[in-house]
């Protein structure tokens, strides 16, 4: 299992509230994601913080098996600009485990703490990043820990 950080703009898409809504989000799947994985998902600036846990619940979904999400785009710009690239391309359900409140959880902190660059595209977390997540959470065994996970 790996731990994953996917940078999104709330400025385009309201990701909170579909989330809310629904219990996953479906995105578009450019990283070799597997059932199981954790995705951190950040909010861009001004939050510039992690706001939810999430787990991959499906991989690989075609553009008719995700769920329309339409609705929640912020104009029809960008909702245009999606359906462009919509049918040709794959998807992965991120499947809603947490919201992330603890005001530790920044850009700065997780930069201190091993993050290694702005999250602009989705990537892996380094071990130290995932134990300092997780130090701020009310849970107790690291799900992204090979030990802990099975691996």
């Amino acid at each position: 299992m790996n731990c994953w950080i996917r940078a999104y703009d709330h400025s385009k898409f309201r990701v909170a509230d579909f989330i809310h809504d629904y219990g996953f989000i479906d995105w578009s799947m450019k990283n070799h994601y597997e059932p199981g994985d954790i995705v951190f998902l950040y909010a861009t600036a001004p939050q510039s913080r992690l706001r939810f846990m999430m787990e991959v619940e499906k991989v690989n979904l075609r553009a008719d098996e995700s769920a329309d999400d339409s609705a929640y785009f912020i104009s029809q710009e960008h909702y245009l600009q999606w359906l462009r690239h919509r049918d040709g391309a794959r998807y992965v359900r991120f499947l809603f485990l947490k919201d992330l409140s603890s005001t530790a959880l920044t850009y700065e902190n997780l930069m201190q703490h091993g993050l290694g660059g702005a999250p602009r595209s989705p990537r892996r977390l380094f071990p130290q990043t995932v134990d300092y997540i997780m130090s701020h959470l009310d849970q107790g065994a690291d799900p992204c820990d090979p030990v802990v996970s099975g691996l």
